[in-house]
């Protein structure tokens, strides 16, 4: 009991008390999310519409998140991450009670607009916040033990959700509203203004140099971007490829429930001691080792046909998935100028929006033409993707040293 009381407090010790405020607040905001989880009931059941007319509403969606996340970094860096943060929650909650109150399809395709956008605003400034206020040393068992935060307050908006349902749907929305309003008292009355300026003082009200041009024509980052979608591409298959494939070999949603509890149990009870196992670790080998078990356990699902061997290939995706989000955000943030931070993050958080439209397609396609091959192609990108993260790893270490080295001191005048 010793040993694991000096592991946990070695792995949460030591961090800043703003980065434990931004924890609560991703915990509350995960776990306040269950609304949305029973969106596409609400949209048929409550309001009428067809399948094709709720697809609609949840790719715009996505179009909002795309949109949020890029304009939010640019308003992280340009305005205030706080205030940038803050807005987003407060967009989300005149949106959550606007999609509630209506049941015009036009309004409600704009109010989840609305809400892609406001999600993403906050979530983009809060990154940006995180890598701010912790020291680079601990970004990356504080980004880990943030991931493991989003996934308990996932885990317990589904526990939430089919209670929710029961009840009156608009006070459902009318209480997820409340929730994020919480969200934004909490940033506003505990959350300090953290932006950086281009040298790297104190935060001030003038506007930093720099721009979006800067992001998109920096080829470490991109590439590193572009092997971020290839994960993405393979991982996102746990929500859209292996639904399909379950019911194909005769499995119905209670044994895919069951299946895919070993992804939640393993990140509860394991995230917390991923940190230290990693701590010593070059970032680009566990990424590496992140996407390549992502790869395998994709790819074994491909020789699964009954729940235990599911199971199998979700427990290896999911060692990946720990492996990689643990250092992940730690990675952005050590290629990113500090004044620039909330650009990066938004660019970087964009392309994770994008995934959500083309893994969809991806499986869909192959499955329905080639049968296994989906299977294949994701165990293939899995093994290029860690080949390709070992082979320009030089290239961002050199980037992350120049961006680490001391900015010159100024003369001080007496």
């Amino acid at each position: 009991m010793d040993v694991i009381t000096r592991w946990l407090r070695e792995t949460t010790g030591g961090l800043p008390k703003v980065f434990w405020y931004l924890w609560s607040i991703t915990l509350i905001g995960n776990i306040a999310s269950f609304v949305l989880i029973f969106l596409t009931f609400y949209l048929q059941s409550a309001r009428g519409f067809t399948a094709a007319q709720v697809g609609v509403v949840l790719a715009v969606t996505g179009v909002g998140s795309v949109i949020g996340s890029t304009l939010g970094g640019v308003l992280a860096d340009r305005w205030s991450r706080r205030r940038t943060a803050i807005t987003g929650y407060l967009v989300v909650m005149v949106s959550l009670l606007g999609t509630g109150m209506t049941d015009d399809l036009s309004v409600i395709i704009a109010m989840m607009l609305a809400n892609g956008i406001g999600i993403a605003f906050a979530g983009t400034a809060s990154s940006a916040l995180v890598t701010d206020v912790v020291a680079e040393a601990d970004r990356t068992r504080a980004f880990s033990i943030n991931y493991w935060s989003i996934n308990i307050g996932t885990a317990v908006a589904a526990l939430l959700a089919p209670v929710a349902m029961r009840a009156d749907f608009f006070l459902l929305f009318a209480v997820d509203a409340a929730g994020v309003a919480i969200l934004a008292m909490i940033m506003f009355a505990l959350i300090p203004e953290t932006r950086p300026t281009a040298d790297g003082s104190e935060p001030t009200s003038s506007i930093t140099p720099g721009s979006l041009r800067n992001v998109l024509s920096d080829r470490v980052f991109l590439t590193f971007v572009v092997l971020f979608f290839v994960f993405q591409l393979i991982f996102k298959q746990n929500n859209a490829g292996l639904p399909l494939a379950v019911q194909r070999d005769g499995l119905d949603a209670t044994a895919y429930g069951w299946i895919y509890v070993v992804n939640t149990l393993l990140i509860v009870v394991g995230q917390l001691f991923v940190p230290r196992l990693i701590r010593d670790r070059a970032h680009s080998k566990v990424l590496a080792l992140g996407v390549f078990l992502v790869g395998v356990g994709f790819g074994l699902t491909a020789l699964a046909d009954v729940a235990w061997f599911y199971a199998v290939t979700v427990a290896v995706w999911t060692l990946g998935e720990m492996a990689y989000f643990s250092v992940l955000d730690a990675s952005v943030a050590g290629l990113a100028p500090s004044h620039l931070r909330g650009r990066y993050f938004g660019v970087f958080s964009s392309a994770s929006q994008l995934s959500r439209f083309a893994a969809p397609l991806f499986a869909g396609y192959l499955l329905h033409s080639h049968g296994e091959l989906l299977w294949i192609a994701c165990l293939v990108m899995g093994v290029g993707a860690a080949a390709a993260y070992l082979l320009t790893a030089r290239l961002r270490e050199h980037r992350i040293a120049r961006l680490r080295a001391p900015a010159p001191i100024p003369a001080v005048v007496s």
